[in-house]
């Protein structure tokens, strides 16, 4: 029972054969151009893994992927899991020794990849590879992708992943599935430190498919649109087990294009979308037009506690969508760790039953509401957090301490336990013994009419700890250094006025989740920068110069 609910699938792959039954011919998806019934989707699932057992594969056993948006990460997920083996989704963008390590660390007996990642494993040292069977799957009508795709296996001794779906008159191997069993690894991104697996168990994809259908307040006939990455949580959950679960049909396209999202909303009659973070920020900067609203779209979800609060305010006004505010992390199970259900101006939503949310000092103890600190969270329905970081108990312990996930993130909660992210702990500043929220300066600096766009780091100050720099996308007339550090003055307090400004074309960004990537950003260096302290002099208690 979750919720009062009886729920019969153990995992998501069971909830699949289920909806097979119940919906048969009905097109449940559309990925990267090619569509598949339920029953389809089904039944060459089953054909995955009886030929993956063949070759070995049983509980515990890894099965990896390095694929963009297909049919075939959907496909190798829902059959290695029928075979009892675990998923591993390998990010897209990873490379060189990212890449070498991930695989190894995986364990990995089988890798998916397809035609436009495959060469890059070519790249890698042999010993990476010799214990791996590779599958290498072609881009859907890709014009010379079967031939290319047969002169590469020939080449390099691989397998067409034709080859896994191929009709079979062998039964599917005999495998009784837990709630609590290992289902899948996700691995972090990498960009502080090497990635980190994550395991979930089965059981936490079916539950934040239920929880989907709350937060969207899923109904018959819905049809949900993304790009989001199939080897992230969002993707798999917010993509697929959500429209699953709710008996929807979902289109999930290989990439996301600010230039060309509306045309595919129309053309898909979807209802529901997801443009997560800098991707509504990306959609609100493109030209305004007579068709801003000539959707069906009648809700959307929005992570935006890392981007200019004016922009999630301008996307509803401009296409007429309400928001519904998530927050959640892999460690937590899910992309809807809350939901802003209430409608609780500037909070990332409450729990509302799902989990138990908490902010801590560093040293555990509960704070009141109202005070920031670190947002922490425990499961209060078995199986639905993360099991630990694979190969990792140390990192497990740590997370996990005292019985609570520790998510990295800082926050706070109001007398009704609605949660108001306030930013990463790694993006906090520590500046002449005041702790700094970069997320907070970042709110201020972007509404400044001549800001497009604006990040804050930390750069090294010869004080001791670091100075404030804002590194700023301009509109389309570029503000003075001057006039805009004379705004700052204005609205905060003085140790958090910016004293380094310099303006970019652009920011580092990740492959995937389009998200800044601010080590990069901090590697450019300082001498571009214009210096406050040295044009305007520091500043007192009050603000101004002293």
């Amino acid at each position: 029972m979750v919720k009062g609910r009886p729920v019969s699938w153990p995992a998501a792959c069971a909830l699949l054969h289920d909806k097979a039954m119940q919906h048969g011919d009905k097109i449940f998806c559309e990925i990267d151009g090619r569509r598949m019934s339920y029953a389809e989707a089904d039944r060459l699932s089953d054909r995955v893994a009886i030929h993956l057992a063949a070759l070995g594969v049983t509980t515990g056993t890894c099965v990896g992927s390095l694929m963009f948006n297909c049919a075939e990460q959907l496909l190798g997920w829902m059959g290695s899991n029928r075979a009892g083996a675990i998923w591993a989704p390998f990010n897209a963008s990873l490379t060189g020794n990212d890449l070498r390590y991930t695989l190894q660390d995986s364990g990995a007996s089988v890798l998916i990849v397809d035609l436009h990642n495959a060469p890059r494993l070519a790249d890698l040292p042999a010993e990476a590879l010799a214990s791996l069977r590779i599958f290498v799957a072609t881009p859907h009508g890709g014009a010379g992708g079967a031939q290319a795709c047969a002169d590469l296996c020939a080449q390099h001794a691989w397998t067409s992943f034709d080859a896994l779906v191929a009709e079979t008159e062998q039964p599917l191997p005999a495998v009784e599935l837990e709630p609590g069993m290992p289902g899948m690894i996700l691995y972090s991104g990498g960009t502080t430190g090497l990635p980190k697996g994550i395991v979930l168990p089965h059981f936490a994809n079916v539950v934040v498919g239920m929880r989907y259908g709350e937060t969207i307040a899923a109904q018959a006939g819905d049809h949900h649109y993304t790009t989001l990455p199939m080897f992230h949580g969002s993707g798999i959950q917010l993509g697929v087990v959500g429209p699953l679960l709710n008996d929807m049909t979902t289109t999930i396209d290989r990439r996301f294009s600010a230039s060309g999202y509306w045309a595919r909303v129309r053309e898909t009659q979807a209802t529901v979308i997801d443009p997560i973070g800098t991707m509504m920020s990306a959609l609100v900067q493109q030209p305004a037009g007579p068709g801003d609203r000539a959707h069906q779209v009648r809700i959307t979800t929005g992570v935006n506690g890392q981007i200019p609060p004016t922009v999630p305010v301008e996307f509803t006004r401009r296409f007429g969508i309400p928001i519904v505010d998530i927050y959640g992390n892999t460690e937590c199970g899910c992309a809807i760790a809350t939901c802003n259900l209430a409608r609780v101006e500037g909070s990332v939503g409450h729990p509302n039953g799902w989990s138990e949310i908490a902010i801590m000092d560093d040293n555990d103890n509960r704070l009141p509401a109202g005070l920031v600190g670190k947002i922490v969270a425990r499961p209060t329905i078995p199986f639905s957090f993360m099991l630990g970081y694979h190969n990792n108990p140390a990192k497990t312990a740590e997370t996990w301490r005292n019985l609570w996930v520790h998510t990295g993130d800082l926050g706070r909660l109001d007398d009704d336990g609605n949660l108001f992210f306030v930013g990463r702990e790694a993006h906090w500043i520590r500046r002449r013994g005041e702790n700094i929220s970069a997320h907070e300066i970042e709110s201020i600096i972007s509404q400044y009419s001549g800001v497009r766009e604006c990040i804050v780091t930390g750069v090294a100050s010869p004080l001791g700890e670091e100075d404030v720099k804002v590194w700023i996308i301009p509109a389309d007339e570029r503000p003075g250094e001057e006039d805009l550090a004379r705004w700052c003055i204005g609205r905060m307090a003085p140790f958090k006025v910016p004293r380094f400004f310099e303006f970019v074309d652009s920011f580092p960004r990740s492959a995937t989740k389009q998200e800044v990537e601010r080590p990069k950003l901090k590697l450019r260096g300082n001498e571009n920068a214009w210096d406050r302290e040295l044009h305007l002099g520091r500043l007192s208690g009050q603000g101004s110069r002293g």
